[in-house]
């Protein structure tokens, strides 16, 4: 994924340093961001993925959104992309513990080449419906072999089949933008590190970008 550079309405370091969305950057992301963040615009759009869910609340009778999040890295440089629910502009946000600007050297206008990282998160509910006219903006295959041979078994969404249900889970999610193949096998050497994997894998194809889902547990549960 690729992005440009841009200047924030310089709120990022006041909603950074919100105590109730800090807490959940530390337990959510791992991170204690700078009071800041980088702002970059980008043809692709990421609206309708699901990440890693920062809750909303209300504070001296004022609303705060939730916001969708998800992991990447700028060059060897980790962050997380940040979508809030009430976003009144086109730009992305990325928050990281660093200086983003000031340790990449960025200025407005810079292209940045951003890319994905595996994360944890809850799967929502699916429900593929199926019907003549039903039109769904992401495609779901379930793979029930490796997706990487040669005519893997797998279930999609056809006309006339009616629905199918995919319950809530946990799940390890990598969201890629090309190459199948090698998007695979280093998303599950990454799962196979740390988790133990207990379904077979499937594969979200949204307009730009596709995501590898495998539901896990931990290795010494």
């Amino acid at each position: 994924m690729k992005g440009k550079v841009v200047s924030g309405r310089k709120e990022g370091a006041f909603f950074t340093s919100i105590y109730e969305y800090r807490e959940q950057f530390k337990e959510k992301l791992g991170i204690s961001p700078f009071p800041g963040t980088l702002n970059f615009i980008s043809d692709v759009d990421l609206n309708g993925i699901e990440g890693i869910i920062i809750n909303g609340f209300v504070k001296n009778n004022i609303s705060y959104g939730s916001v969708t999040s998800f992991p990447i890295k700028i060059g060897k440089m980790e962050g997380v992309i940040l979508i809030p629910d009430k976003r009144h502009h086109n730009h992305l946000e990325i928050i990281s513990e660093y200086n983003l600007r000031k340790e990449l050297n960025l200025k407005d206008g810079d292209e940045i080449k951003i890319k994905f990282v595996p994360f944890i998160k809850r799967r929502r509910k699916y429900i593929l419906k199926c019907e003549e006219g039903y039109k769904r903006k992401a495609k779901i295959k379930i793979y029930y072999d490796s997706p990487l041979i040669k005519n893997p078994l797998m279930e999609s969404c056809n006309e006339g089949q009616g629905c199918k249900i995919i319950p809530s889970r946990m799940v390890a999610s990598m969201i890629f933008e090309k190459n199948i193949k090698k998007s695979y096998e280093r998303f599950i050497k990454w799962v196979k590190e740390r988790y133990s994997i207990l379904s077979p894998p499937i594969l979200i194809e949204y307009n730009q970008l596709k995501e590898w889902q495998i539901e896990i547990k931990l290795n010494n549960c």
